[in-house]
């Protein structure tokens, strides 16, 4: 879910956290009356030109025209700003010439109090009346010069601040995504990492995946990849043990075979008792160094393995025909209900023996006068088609707490250890690693009804695709 996204849980903090700094920083201003609040009116009334007028009349009045024209003058070197200055006759004080509009505008603002002529910032006119002493009154034309292009000040400003607070916010939460990004990304490969490691990819590492890194997620990247290194080497030493205990135990076993086959020329019908269970017990030594070296090979991808079409239905009535011809000796059954069209790419051997433990161990340890029952279904997940397994039997079933180990290599059920029927502890071990070298899955779990049920999942081989040898 995305709200318990750690990527998203950063980004949104840092991005409410600028907002709040922003909100702060405008009820300030707004308070205050800055910033974007402040008033952008001129504090002297009539605006800057009147203010010209107000000079003008002063100057007149206290230093006579001549100071007037020469203030004109200055003001026109300096801004650009050429101005008229009348009088109630309608006489322009500053001699300038060309005074027609001028003066016609000037006459207007006597009579109105203000006129003008043409857009201000495209070089228009205008004029303002100013009051005088002795209740004489001026006017004062303006010629405004053409202003350069207009920038934003032709936007209004409750626009401008929607305009500058989209900015800020885009802009902040860009930086907020990259340092979420930054601080998230690390983690990612970490989980992706240790997924691959808990499916059994003992060579993947993260820190070198990280650069340059040196802050706390990269030394969590190098303990990781400690953590790793070191079970890779404990896991591949086991391996190494059992499988050099497992070929260095065949030769004296095959010895013991040779010598158990001399022992009984000649032996008496009691030792021939004794004789028969270290045959039995012999035996099953033999099925378990088998089984660890196939359990090695398998853990271990040593071994040369050929894939080619299977059709998993034909696969299932073999093994159930076999495993129902052995459990009617003990007065029980295994029935099948499959389902046709089921291929899967794979190792028949090995899907074999597979399929042919979890049965063998169901038949096994289902009640006398029972039948084991087997399915086949064709079933669709995000698109892709699997085959489900279903072998129920009708036994005690397991302990809950035990299910989760059914898996493991030398794992029997408590009790089993004690039975004649106890097995080697490797069979499902070796279903598992199967199964998983296929692409499927393989679960357990206790049937309502009673009885433990193992359902094994195997992807089937899509309409057209072609049989595929691989090693």
């Amino acid at each position: 879910m995305l709200k318990n996204n750690l990527f998203v849980k950063i980004c949104l903090s840092f991005w409410l956290t600028t907002l709040f700094m922003i909100g702060a920083v405008l009820t300030v201003d707004w308070m205050t009356e800055t910033g974007p609040f402040h008033s952008p009116r001129h504090p002297m009334p009539g605006g800057p030109f009147a203010v010209h007028g107000q000079a003008y009349t002063w100057i007149l009045e206290h230093e006579g025209v001549s100071s007037l024209r020469a203030f004109a003058a200055r003001l026109y070197e300096t801004t650009g700003i050429r101005e008229h200055f009348f009088d109630d006759q309608g006489a322009d004080l500053t001699g300038r010439a060309g005074t027609g509009e001028a003066g016609a505008l000037a006459a207007l603002a006597l009579k109105q109090g203000n006129a003008g002529v043409g857009p201000p910032r495209e070089g228009g006119m205008e004029a303002v009346r100013i009051p005088g002493a002795g209740g004489k009154c001026y006017a004062i034309v303006t010629e405004i010069p053409p202003f350069p292009p207009p920038q934003m000040d032709n936007y209004p400003p409750f626009a401008m601040n929607i305009l500058r607070l989209l900015v800020v916010l885009f802009v902040s939460g860009a930086i907020c995504y990259v340092l979420a990004r930054y601080l998230t990304a690390p983690i990612l490969k970490l989980g992706v990492a240790a997924r691959q490691f808990a499916v059994g990819d003992l060579s993947v590492r993260v820190h070198p995946a990280l650069g340059r890194r040196k802050d706390e997620i990269s030394t969590l990247a190098r303990d990781f990849d400690g953590m790793a290194e070191r079970i890779e080497s404990l896991l591949n030493s086991q391996r190494l043990l059992l499988r050099d205990i497992s070929h260095e135990l065949r030769s004296p076993l095959a010895r013991l075979n040779v010598a158990l086959e001399l022992c009984r020329r000649g032996a008496d019908p009691e030792i021939e008792k004794s004789l028969d269970r270290i045959e039995r017990e012999s035996s099953r030594l033999n099925d378990m160094i088998e089984h660890l070296l196939t359990l090695n090979r398998v853990e271990a991808g040593t071994f040369v393995m050929e894939k080619t079409s299977i059709d998993l239905g034909k696969l299932i009535w073999e093994i159930v025909a076999d495993a129902d011809y052995e459990a009617k000796s003990h007065n029980r059954r295994v029935k099948a209900d499959c389902e046709e069209g089921c291929l899967v790419v794979g190792n028949e051997e090995f899907l074999r023996r597979a399929i042919d433990n979890v049965a063998r161990n169901a038949v096994r340890y289902t009640r006398d006068g029972s039948t084991v029952e087997v399915s086949l279904r064709r079933i669709k997940s995000n698109g892709d088609s699997y085959g489900v397994m279903a072998i129920r039997d009708h036994g005690r079933g397991v302990p809950e707490e035990e299910i989760p180990n059914l898996f493991k290599p030398f794992f029997r059920v408590s009790g089993a250890r004690e039975r004649e029927t106890g097995g080697t502890g490797l069979g499902l071990a070796i279903t598992e690693a199967s199964v998983r070298l296929h692409g499927g899955t393989v679960r357990a779990a206790n049937s309502p009804g009673g009885g433990l049920v193992v359902e094994i999942s195997l992807p089937l081989l899509s309409s057209g695709a072609e049989t595929e040898s691989t090693v």
